[in-house]
């Protein structure tokens, strides 16, 4: 399955908004960069453009969120901040979290607080485009074949036409 995304927006895990300082703007030091292995453009501000959602055992085929929305900060120092909109049938839902992310290779680990105080994990795999100025991360992997699949792309050039695979990899054009 592709999908051919030039503009638009993406899933969640937790209702309850945390507010907190936005994204630390300082220039990731030599160390980070090289633990992560990835180039300063990763760390910035993202633009939801498609969610998949595959869940075998209710359908073969994966739902596509239409109407997706909202941002995805990741923060050279290893914070992030997500305000993520979905629609549904009563309305728009938000999902708003601050926190940590950790990189390992492929990996990614986002931990926030909900709203009760506990620390909540949740992760998966990425796959980062500097040319396509585009990331796609496949999170909340499960053994039967379930998980959330997201394409962001890098804020400012949501015109740029991309296409995401279902499988989080992510190219130019058509």
């Amino acid at each position: 399955m592709l999908l051919l995304v030039s503009a638009g927006t993406a899933s969640g895990q937790s209702k309850n908004p945390k507010k907190a300082a936005p994204a630390n703007p300082v220039r990731p030091t030599a160390q980070v960069l090289a633990a992560s292995g990835l180039p300063t453009k990763f760390f910035t501000t993202y633009t939801y453009t498609v969610y998949l959602v595959y869940a075998p055992k209710y359908s073969p085929k994966p739902s596509n969120t239409r109407g997706v929305g909202g941002t995805l900060t990741l923060g050279p120092s290893g914070s992030y901040e997500k305000k993520l909109t979905i629609p549904g049938p009563y309305g728009r839902n938000h999902f708003d979290e601050t926190g940590r992310y950790t990189l390992n290779g492929k990996n990614i680990q986002l931990t926030y607080t909900d709203s009760h105080g506990k620390p909540v994990t949740y992760g998966g795999t990425f796959n980062y485009s500097e040319p396509a100025q585009a990331l796609s991360m496949v999170l909340n992997q499960e053994a039967d074949g379930g998980r959330e699949v997201f394409g962001l792309v890098v804020k400012g050039s949501e015109d740029v036409k991309r296409t995401f695979n279902d499988d989080g990899t992510v190219k130019l054009g058509d």
